[in-house]
């Protein structure tokens, strides 16, 4: 196997993935995009202002780095404040829910996996779009 080559992503230009009018993901990193196996996925996500998400517990580890915005996230039974400049690291079993109701202004995040697998939004692309990752020029 050659060296591979660098990869550069430029988020603008990613199509996100829509979750209705609450949420936006893109793809911006995963094995797809830089043509190595167990590469860390990488996701941009934005909750918009004046929604919350669903929530969710995963079978695996999550990190969230927030970018820009404030909001709240809950965890099992606490809820804290997020802001831009935090990492928050969620264990596997522990139920966390983005709530972005009071701001009006978008909460960005990236979120961290292992592992493409362990994404929902990863099957929801390839579901819509029959792949992980597709530029706006697609």
């Amino acid at each position: 196997m050659g060296k591979l080559k660098y990869t550069v992503v430029d988020v603008n230009k990613v199509m996100p993935l829509s979750f209705g009018e609450s949420y936006d993901s893109r793809m911006i990193l995963d094995h797809v995009i830089t043509g190595r196996d167990n590469i860390i996925q990488i996701n941009h996500g934005t909750v918009k202002p004046g929604f919350a998400l669903g929530g969710a517990t995963h079978e695996e580890d999550e990190i969230y780095y927030i970018l820009s915005g404030h909001g709240k996230l809950q965890l099992d039974d606490e809820v804290i404040d997020v802001f831009p400049d935090q990492v928050i690291f969620i264990p596997a079993g522990v139920f966390h829910a983005l709530d972005n109701r009071e701001s009006d202004q978008e909460l960005k995040i990236l979120t961290f996996w292992r592992d493409y697998r362990f994404n929902d939004a990863y099957e929801a692309r390839l579901k819509a779009w029959g792949k992980s990752f597709r530029t706006i020029d697609e």
